[in-house]
C-alpha cells in the first residue's frame, strides 16, 4: 500500500506541469491521459468543469486510482485527486483556433473574429455584453472567456479587491462549488489543488474555504487576502493556511505581485527567473488598444498601490507563462534565496529589478534581497582582500630571493675577471669577502634593512587580519540581518 501512495506523491515540477495542462482545451474530456515528466508519471482526467463565468478546471487522479475506480466510473474508490484550475484565457491565435475547433464557427462570427485581432481592450458596449451571454460558437466562447477572466475576475475582483462572497455569482464562487461537488463524488479521496495566475487564486480560495483540501501549490497568482471575508482573514492572520498552501511568485510578474502588500495567505516563495527581463516598453506604443489598457491600469493603480501597470501589460502580452521556472534534482522550484547565495552579481540585478517595479522598498521581499547584498559584499570584500594582500605579502617575501639572486650575479661576474687586467691582484677569496658583506645575513646590509623588511611583513599581515575581520563582520552582519528577515518573512508566510 505504501508503494501505491508513493506513486502519487507530487513535487513542485509536477504541479507546474499539471497547471500547464489545464490550459489545453483538448484535455477537457474524461479519461484524457496527462503525461508528466516525459511519461514518468501518468494521470487521468476523471472530471472537468467549464462555466459561462470563465471557470475551467480539471480533476485528475493517478494511474492506480484510475485503475481501482474502474477507469473513473466509481469515484468513491479514489484515494487521491488533484483539482487544477486554469488561469486567465491566453490571448493569442493558437488559443482562439483551438476554441473554434472545439465549439465550431459560424459566418456571423466573422465580425467578432476581426474584433479579436484588436484585443485588448475589451469593449463593454451593449453588443459586447450580448456576446458574453452566448456560448454557442467558438468565437463567442473565446470572447467570453477573455472578458470573464481578464476584465471581470482579474480586474474587477483582484485589482479592485471586491470580496468574492459579496452576493454575486463569480468564477471564484464557482471554483469553490465545484470542489465541493467533487468532494461529494469522491468522499474517500485526499484532495489537492493547484493553478497558475487566476487559477492559482481560485485554488487558494478553495483551500481556505474547505478543510477537506489537504494541500495546494499555486504559481504567480495574485494574493486573495483582500477578497476574503473577515472570518477567513482572521484565520489567515493567525497563519492557519500556511502548512497547507504554498504560493510561488515572480518579481518580474505583475499578476503575482498583485496585493502582495497585504497579509499573505499561504507560505510564499519567490521563484528564481533566470531571464530577469528588462521589461516591455509601452511608452512609445501609440495603438489605441495599448493606450486604453494603460490608461485603465493607471487609474486602477490609484485604487490598488500594488498594481504595476507595465508588468501587468507584459503579462497580458504573453510574458506570464510557466516556462521560466528552474528546478532542483528533487523537483522543487529554485528560489531567489537559493540563487542569491550562489550568485552575488544577481543581487545587484534583483535590486535594480525591484526599483523598476511597485514592490515596496521596506517589504519583506525587498529586505531579504538587501540582506543578501550585505552578505555578498562581505564575501566579495573577503575574496578581494585575500587575493590582494596575499600578493603584497608574496612580493615582500620574494625580496630576499631577489637580493640573493642579485648577489650571486655579482659573484659570478667578479669571479670571471679575477686575475685579468686591472684585476690581476684580485683573488677569489676577495670576491667571497665582498659577497659576505652584501649578503642579508645580518640585521643591516647594503641593499635593504632586514628590520624594515620584517616590519613590512608584519604590517602586511596585520592589515590582512584587519581587513579579514572587517569582511567577516560584514558577512556576519548580513547573515544576522538575513536570519532576522527570514524569521520575519516566515512569520509572514514568505520565503
Amino acid at each position: 500500500m505504501s508503494k501505491k501512495t508513493s506513486q502519487f506523491q507530487l513535487n513542485d515540477q509536477d504541479y507546474i506541469l499539471i497547471s500547464e495542462e489545464s490550459y489545453k482545451i483538448e484535455n477537457y474530456n474524461t479519461s484524457k491521459i496527462i503525461k508528466l515528466n516525459d511519461g514518468k508519471k501518468i494521470m487521468y482526467v476523471v472530471d472537468y468543469k467549464e462555466t459561462k463565468k470563465g471557470l475551467n478546471a480539471l480533476t485528475l487522479v493517478s494511474r492506480e486510482d484510475y485503475r481501482i475506480s474502474n477507469k473513473g466510473k466509481d469515484l468513491t474508490k479514489i484515494k487521491n485527486a488533484v483539482i487544477a484550475y486554469r488561469g486567465s484565457e491566453p490571448i493569442g491565435a493558437g488559443q482562439y483556433k483551438d476554441t473554434i475547433k472545439k465549439h465550431g464557427k459560424k459566418e456571423s462570427d466573422d465580425l467578432l473574429s476581426t474584433i479579436l485581432t484588436k484585443l485588448p481592450p475589451f469593449s463593454r458596449s451593449k453588443a459586447s455584453q450580448e456576446v458574453t451571454t452566448k456560448m454557442t460558437t467558438g468565437t463567442t466562447t473565446y470572447t467570453n472567456e477573455v472578458v470573464q477572466d481578464w476584465m471581470v475576475s482579474d480586474t474587477k475582483y483582484l485589482i479592485q479587491n471586491i470580496p468574492f462572497e459579496h452576493g454575486a455569482e463569480n468564477q471564484m464562487i464557482q471554483a469553490d462549488r465545484y470542489a465541493k461537488e467533487i468532494h461529494k463524488k469522491m468522499p474517500n479521496a485526499k484532495m489537492y489543488v493547484t493553478g497558475h495566475s487566476l487559477g492559482g487564486s481560485n485554488a487558494s480560495f478553495v483551500l481556505v474555504k474547505n478543510e477537506f483540501i489537504q494541500g495546494g501549490v499555486t504559481f504567480e497568482n495574485p494574493n486573495i487576502y483582500p477578497n476574503l471575508s473577515d472570518g477567513l482573514q482572521a484565520k489567515a492572520l493567525k497563519g492557519d493556511y500556511r502548512s497547507r498552501l504554498t504560493e510561488y511568485i515572480n518579481l518580474n510578474d505583475g499578476l503575482s505581485l498583485l496585493n502582495r502588500h497585504t497579509t499573505e495567505i499561504g507560505r510564499v516563495k519567490v521563484m528564481y527567473d533566470a531571464a530577469l527581463p528588462e521589461g516591455v516598453d509601452y511608452s512609445e506604443d501609440s495603438s489605441k488598444a495599448v493606450q486604453f489598457m494603460k490608461n485603465l491600469l493607471n487609474r486602477a493603480m490609484s485604487v490598488n498601490p500594488s498594481l504595476d501597470a507595465n508588468l501587468f501589460l507584459e503579462a497580458l502580452a504573453g510574458s506570464h507563462g510557466l516556462d521560466r521556472y528552474t528546478f532542483s534534482p528533487n523537483g522543487s522550484v529554485q528560489t531567489i534565496d537559493d540563487m542569491l547565495r550562489k550568485n552575488p552579481s544577481l543581487t545587484t540585478a534583483m535590486l535594480h529589478q525591484l526599483s523598476q517595479s511597485n514592490v515596496h522598498p521596506h517589504s519583506v521581499v525587498a529586505i531579504l534581497i538587501k540582506s543578501h547584498v550585505l552578505m555578498n559584499t562581505g564575501r566579495k570584500f573577503s575574496t578581494l582582500t585575500e587575493h590582494n594582500m596575499q600578493n603584497i605579502i608574496h612580493k615582500i617575501e620574494k625580496l630576499d630571493d631577489k637580493v640573493d639572486q642579485s648577489v650571486e650575479r655579482v659573484r659570478s661576474r667578479y669571479k670571471q675577471i679575477v686575475g685579468f687586467g686591472s684585476y690581476d691582484q684580485l683573488t677569489a677569496s676577495d670576491v667571497d669577502a665582498v659577497i659576505r658583506h652584501l649578503k642579508t645575513e645580518g640585521l643591516e646590509n647594503e641593499f635593504y634593512s632586514v628590520k624594515k623588511y620584517d616590519t613590512a611583513i608584519d604590517s602586511a599581515m596585520n592589515m590582512k587580519r584587519w581587513m579579514d575581520s572587517i569582511s567577516d563582520d560584514m558577512s556576519e552582519l548580513g547573515k544576522q540581518y538575513h536570519d532576522a528577515d527570514t524569521a520575519l518573512a516566515k512569520n509572514m508566510g514568505i520565503s
